[in-house]
């Protein structure tokens, strides 16, 4: 351990873990050392102790500039700081081009995104009240990030030099659309950002933002990884681990029950109460029955969210029907009349 929070974990790359202030957790972001020059992986939130623990490490490891910025996805706990350390004579910024359009209806001009996911908080299911609540809660995720344009958009496949390491960006939509890993075939090391996390599952959401069909694209991902066979997987929450294959059967079957839960649920709903046979039953109420009433309005959305991911995916397979409306969504078995 050099300093509180920094370590090294293989030559010449450091893991440096911030805080995140609106929960009890930390952020692992990294930097690549290079001699007076340091690129990074990831950036924390915009608070002044994240900010400073990066350039303490940054002078740590004998550097005097941040060279580049390479960000996973632009969830706050990753992208936050970009603006105070990106552009204008800072690092230049890397972000997979998806995950560009994202950045200022969702910290910048955030009165179109607040109109839209209202309406779709509304036809999800949710109660008036309930939903004018979370569909502020956005709001408060902005006060900690400080958006940058990127100087390089990426597609996935690039080779990226990193330090004195070379990695490739992998493509791996799911938890944001546009979010990558970093894989370094030499030493197979995988850098998976909320991708593939020892002990959680990371929300996959169907959500405004997200792509069509979260979840499949997300498993898909994983065997992707996986399929690397990478001796070290260095995430973004938690602590290092090895055998990704494991963990990916892990999670593979997580997601499987839940799929059968939500089978089992709406067809339950169905065979019980006419007006779901006839017209199927609402996301929200899904959510409910599949994980309790929630306390925390981010909880409840994150809930709504992984709940629709999984409804859309059993829609994708022939599984569930889903059937639309202006004014509702909702999803029923396929034997289902209408």
């Amino acid at each position: 351990m050099l300093q509180t929070g920094l370590s090294e974990v293989a030559t010449g790359v450091f893991e440096l873990r911030l805080p995140i202030p609106f929960e009890d957790g930390l952020v692992n972001v990294f930097l690549f050392a290079d001699g007076d020059e340091v690129d990074l992986l990831d950036c924390g939130m915009n608070s002044d102790e994240s900010v400073q623990a990066i350039r303490a490490a940054v002078a740590h490891v004998g550097a005097k500039r941040i060279r580049r910025l390479v960000v996973t996805h632009i969830h706050p706990d990753h992208y936050g700081a970009a603006g105070t350390l990106a552009g204008d004579g800072g690092a230049d910024l890397y972000l997979h081009r998806l995950e560009v359009p994202l950045v200022n209806p969702r910290y910048v001009e955030l009165e179109h995104l607040v109109k839209e996911v209202h309406t779709y908080l509304l036809v999800n299911g949710v109660p008036a009240a309930e939903a004018e609540v979370l569909s502020n809660s956005q709001r408060s995720l902005s006060d900690w990030v400080s958006p940058a344009e990127p100087a390089v958009q990426l597609d996935g496949a690039e080779m990226l030099e990193m330090g004195r390491r070379h990695l490739r960006v992998e493509w791996t939509p799911g938890h944001s659309p546009g979010h990558i890993c970093l894989y370094e075939s030499g030493e197979k090391l995988l850098f998976a950002g909320d991708h593939m996390l020892p002990e959680l599952s990371p929300n996959i959401g169907l959500h405004p933002q997200s792509t069509p069909d979260p979840l499949h694209e997300y498993l898909d991902g994983l065997r992707r990884m996986a399929a690397y066979e990478p001796r070290l997987i260095l995430p973004a929450h938690g602590r290092p681990f090895t055998d990704a294959a494991s963990r990916v059967s892990i999670l593979a079957a997580h997601h499987a029950r839940r799929l059968e839960q939500i089978v089992e649920i709406v067809s339950t709903s169905t065979d019980s109460n006419r007006e779901h046979e006839e017209k199927g039953m609402r996301a929200w109420q899904v959510a409910l029955d599949l994980w309790g009433p929630r306390k925390h309005f981010y909880e409840k959305r994150l809930a709504l969210q992984e709940g629709l991911a999984h409804l859309q995916a059993l829609a994708v397979e022939g599984r569930l029907e889903k059937l639309v409306t202006p004014a509702a969504v909702r999803w029923r078995p396929p034997s289902a009349q209408a």
